[in-house]
C-alpha cells in the first residue's frame, strides 16, 4: 500500500489555536504568613495547570474543520502530482513534436535533393540525345569521307602502279641498249686518229658496208614487224568487237532471264496471295456454314416447339413450310393473348392494382439488369468510347499542358493499360483510318501479305503467324462490308481477336528489327538483339520503346507522333517517327500508357 504524507499545518490559523488561562487562585493556603515571601515561594515551587476557557461546541467545530482542511490538502497534493505529471507529458510530447519536425525537414530536403536528381537526370538524357545525335552525323559525314578518301587512294594507287610499270619497262631497255653503246666507244677507242682520211681501201669501210646491210635489213625487218603489228591490232580490235557481243549477248541473255525470274516470283507470290485469300475464304466459308448450321438448327428446334398437327410431319418440311407454320403459331399465340388482356382489363380493379405493380417490378428488373450488363462492359472493355478533351479527362494539373492538348485535339479514346497499350491504340487508329480510305486499306493489305516474306527471312515458323494473319485479315474483310464503329468496337473488344492482332504486330516488329540488326543492334541494352526481340518484343504485356516504335513504324510506313505528357516542362512535348515526317496517327504519353488522340479538324 502506497504511504500517503500527512499536510503541513498552518500555526497561524486562530482555529488551531486554545485560549489557556493561568489561575493562582485554585492553591489552597493553611497559614497566613508573610504574603511576600509566600508568594515568592508559590510562584517558584507551584505548577500552574491551564484551564480551558472555550466552549465544547467550539473546541468540535475547530476538530471537524481541521479534519476538512486534512483532505483538501491531500487532494491537492493529489493535483500536484497530476499536474507534474501532466506537464512531463507535456514535455515529453513536445520533445516528440521537435523530433518531428526535425524528421520532417529532412524528409523536405530529400525531396528536393530527389526532384534536382530527376531533373539533372532529364537534362542528363537530353544532352546525351543530343550527343547521339551529333555523333550520328558526324559518323555518317566521316563514313562518307573515308569512301572518298578510299577511292581517291585507289585511282593513286593505280597510277602509281603504272607508273613503276612504266619505269621498269624503261630501265630494262636502256639495260638493253647498254651493250651497243660499250661496243661503240670501244671501237672508237681502237681506231686511228686520221682514220676519216682513208679512201675506199681503208679497213673501216666494209664495217660501214655491213652497217649500211645491217641498216637495210633493220628497217627491212622493222617494216614487216610494223605490219605484222598492225595485223596484230585488226585481229584485237576483231578479238574485242566478238568479246563485246558477245557481252552484250550475255546481258541480253541474263536480263531475258532476270524477266523471266521476275515473272516467277511474281507468279509466285501470286500464288501465295491466293493461297493466303483461298484460306481466308476457306476461314470465312466455315464461319458462315457453321453460323448456317447453326440457324437451321435453331429453325429446327423452334419448328419443335411450333409445330401444327395440320402442317404433317416436321421430318417432310421445306425451310420455307416450317418458316409459314412457324409465323402461324406466333399469331395465334398474339391472338391469345390479346383476348387474355381483354379479359384482364375487365377484371377487378384490385387485380389492375397488382398486375401494374408486377409490371412496374419487372420493368425496373429489367432496367436494372441492363444497367449492370453495359457497366460491366464499359469496365471490361479494351478500348473505350470517345471523351472530349478536357482537364478532368486528361487528369493533369498543370493548366498550360491541357490547354495546348484541347487546343489541337478534340477527342481521345482511352486504351485499357495491359502492357500492349500502345499496340492495341496503334493498331485500332490505323484500321480506323483504313476503313474509309479504299486506297489506304489495299496498300495496307498488300503490305500484310508480302509481311510473310519478311518473317519468315528472320526466322519465324510459318505455323506461328498464320492464324494471326488470318484474323488481322478477315477482320479487314469484314470491316470493309460493314464500316460502323459499333463492329470495330466489337472486334477490338473481343479479348481473342485483338490479341491476335496485337501479337502479328508485335511479330512483324521483331522481325524488322532482327532483319535490320546492323542498324538496331546499337540501340538496345541486352547480351543480343535476338534475346532483346524474344525477351521484350515479341512476349505479350511487355512495355513498348522508341525501338520498337521506330520499326513498327517503318515497316508498315506508317508516321505516328507522340505527345508525352511527362517532364517538367509547361508544355507537352512532340516526337514524329521517323522524324520530318507527316504523323497521321497521333498519340498520348502520360506516365508508361498510351491512349488515343483525335484532332479537332477531324471532327
Amino acid at each position: 500500500m502506497a504511504t500517503v504524507s500527512l499536510p503541513i499545518l498552518n500555526k497561524d490559523d486562530s482555529r488551531l489555536q486554545l485560549k489557556v488561562e493561568n489561575r493562582l487562585k485554585n492553591i489552597f493556603v493553611t497559614q497566613s504568613a508573610d504574603i511576600s515571601f509566600q508568594n515568592t515561594e508559590q510562584a517558584e515551587n507551584v505548577n500552574h495547570i491551564p484551564v480551558i476557557t472555550e466552549s465544547s461546541g467550539r473546541i468540535l467545530d475547530t476538530g471537524v474543520n481541521t479534519l476538512q482542511r486534512t483532505l483538501v490538502l491531500k487532494k491537492q497534493v493529489q493535483v500536484d502530482e497530476v499536474n507534474r505529471q501532466l506537464m512531463q507529458k507535456r514535455l515529453e510530447f513536445k520533445g516528440r513534436m521537435q523530433a518531428l519536425e526535425q524528421k520532417r525537414a529532412e524528409l523536405l530536403h530529400k525531396q528536393e535533393e530527389t526532384k534536382e536528381r530527376a531533373e539533372k537526370f532529364e537534362k542528363f538524357v537530353e544532352e546525351n540525345e543530343v550527343k547521339r545525335r551529333r555523333a550520328l552525323k558526324k559518323y555518317q559525314v566521316e563514313r562518307k569521307q573515308n569512301e572518298l578518301k578510299e577511292k581517291e587512294k585507289s585511282e593513286l594507287s593505280a597510277q602509281l602502279e603504272h607508273l613503276q610499270k612504266r619505269h621498269q619497262r624503261l630501265k630494262e631497255r636502256v639495260d638493253k641498249y647498254k651493250i651497243y653503246e660499250v661496243y661503240l666507244m670501244k671501237i672508237l677507242d681502237l681506231l686511228p686518229e686520221n682514220y676519216l682520211e682513208y679512201g675506199a681501201d681503208t679497213l673501216a669501210m666494209p664495217i660501214i658496208r655491213r652497217h649500211e646491210t645491217l641498216s637495210i635489213t633493220q628497217q627491212d625487218l622493222l617494216q614487216r614487224l610494223a605490219s605484222l603489228a598492225e595485223e596484230l591490232d585488226q585481229s584485237q580490235r576483231s578479238l574485242d568487237s566478238l568479246k563485246q557481243e558477245h557481252t552484250t549477248n550475255k546481258l541480253m541473255t541474263n536480263k531475258e532471264l532476270s524477266e523471266l525470274q521476275t515473272q516467277w516470283d511474281q507468279i509466285k507470290e501470286k500464288n501465295k496471295q491466293l493461297e493466303m485469300t483461298l484460306h481466308v475464304h476457306q476461314g470465312q466459308s466455315r464461319d458462315q456454314v457453321e453460323e448456317i448450321g447453326s440457324l437451321l438448327i435453331a429453325l429446327k428446334n423452334l419448328g419443335q416447339q411450333c409445330h401444327l398437327q395440320h402442317y404433317g410431319p416436321l421430318e417432310d418440311m421445306s425451310l420455307l413450310t416450317m418458316m409459314a407454320m412457324m409465323k402461324e403459331f406466333i399469331l395465334d399465340k398474339a391472338d391469345m393473348e390479346r383476348r387474355a388482356l381483354r379479359l384482364t382489363d375487365s377484371g377487378s380493379e384490385l387485380t389492375k392494382g397488382s398486375v401494374e405493380r408486377g409490371r412496374k417490378g419487372s420493368a425496373l428488373s429489367r432496367n436494372t439488369s441492363t444497367s449492370r450488363l453495359l457497366n460491366t462492359m464499359d469496365e471490361s472493355g479494351l478500348v473505350s468510347l470517345k471523351e472530349a478533351t478536357s482537364a478532368q479527362v486528361l487528369e493533369e494539373p498543370e493548366a498550360t499542358k491541357c490547354q495546348d492538348i484541347c487546343h489541337q485535339f478534340g477527342f481521345i479514346r482511352r486504351v485499357k493499360g495491359d502492357g500492349n497499350c500502345f499496340y492495341r491504340a496503334f493498331c485500332f487508329r490505323l484500321v480506323e483510318t483504313l476503313v474509309h480510305n479504299e486506297s489506304a486499306m489495299k496498300r495496307i493489305k498488300d503490305k500484310l501479305l508480302r509481311s510473310h516474306e519478311e518473317l519468315l527471312k528472320a526466322g519465324f515458323d510459318e505455323n506461328e503467324f498464320k492464324d494471326l494473319l488470318s484474323t488481322f485479315l478477315r477482320v479487314l474483310d469484314q470491316l470493309e462490308a460493314d464500316d460502323r464503329e459499333e463492329t470495330l468496337l466489337g472486334f477490338f473488344n473481343d479479348q481473342a481477336t485483338s490479341d491476335s492482332m496485337v501479337k502479328y504486330l508485335r511479330l512483324l516488329t521483331s522481325a524488322h528489327l532482327q532483319n535490320h540488326a546492323d542498324f538496331f543492334q546499337h540501340f538496345v541494352e541486352a547480351p543480343s538483339l535476338k534475346a532483346y526481340c524474344t525477351q521484350e518484343v515479341e512476349a505479350m504485356a511487355m512495355e513498348c520503346d522508341h525501338v520498337e516504335i521506330l520499326a513498327l513504324s517503318e515497316t508498315l510506313d506508317i508516321s505516328v507522333c507522340i505527345i508525352s505528357m511527362d517532364g517538367s516542362n509547361s508544355h507537352p512535348v512532340y516526337h514524329t517517327i521517323p522524324e520530318g515526317s507527316q504523323p497521321s496517327l497521333y498519340l498520348l504519353y502520360k506516365t508508361s500508357h498510351y491512349d488515343i488522340l483525335y484532332k479537332c479538324r477531324e471532327h
